[in-house]
């Protein structure tokens, strides 16, 4: 996916969500540094590593969109350009859409499908805050509707709570229609499974202080020319 340049009213370049997180937040930085550290011990190229596996996350995101654009709404014209990546990408990130067409298809209820996507891939600035983001999707599971974050890494991570929690915000400044809470779905590359989590209303109001302390430790860094 092309990188998405925010923008405020004014014509602002705003940081987005993923970029705060990553430069702001300090306890991720500690697993990061130990794969690293671990990859670059068996002779592998650490960098390349990262790059392999966000192409193989692009490549699953996309997917994921395409399906839920033909099935949620009848459109059929998105097109993946796939000479893009490796034959070992594909691979995986096959792997993974099938893991999300397995959750895809248990999301039932005495066996009807209990799942509607009402949106996908929608791009969002707060003028209020001051930042931008894109999330996957919204779908109403059951009567309610949950903010829903693809994930293909290994593990789960408690930065993503913020990271779905600052998303909720940027909704709610744009929109009326409720949110009773997120999923962040892992999404396996290595064989067809998913790990899926649900996140209460409380545990994203939580997350949202969190994400607005770095709001503020952002500022305080452009005041003293830090970036």
């Amino acid at each position: 996916m092309p990188r998405i340049i925010y923008k405020n009213d004014n014509g602002k370049r705003l940081r987005s969500v993923t970029t705060i997180l990553s430069s702001e937040l300090g306890w991720n930085k500690m697993p990061l540094i130990a794969w690293y550290t671990k990859l670059a011990m068996s002779g592998q190229d650490p960098y390349v590593e990262l790059q392999t596996a966000g192409r193989i996350g692009t490549l699953t995101h996309e997917m994921v969109e395409a399906h839920i654009l033909s099935n949620a709404f009848g459109y059929h014209e998105k097109k993946i350009d796939l000479d893009k990546f490796s034959t070992s990408e594909k691979a995986q990130a096959r792997i993974a859409y099938k893991s999300y067409c397995n959750w895809y298809d248990n999301c039932l209820v005495n066996g009807k499908k209990s799942i509607k996507f009402l949106e996908t891939e929608v791009s969002l600035v707060s003028e209020k805050y001051q930042f931008g983001g894109t999330f996957d999707a919204i779908a109403e599971i059951n009567g309610k509707n949950y903010l829903i974050d693809f994930k293909t890494s290994k593990s789960i991570y408690q930065e993503y709570v913020i990271q779905l929690a600052a998303y909720r915000q940027l909704w709610q400044e744009h929109s009326d229609l409720k949110i009773h809470g997120g999923i962040i779905l892992k999404l396996s590359k290595d064989e067809v499974a998913f790990e899926e989590k649900k996140v209460l209303i409380k545990d994203l109001n939580k997350g949202w202080s969190l994400f607005k302390m770095l709001l503020k430790i952002q500022s305080k860094k452009e005041k003293y020319g830090g970036k």
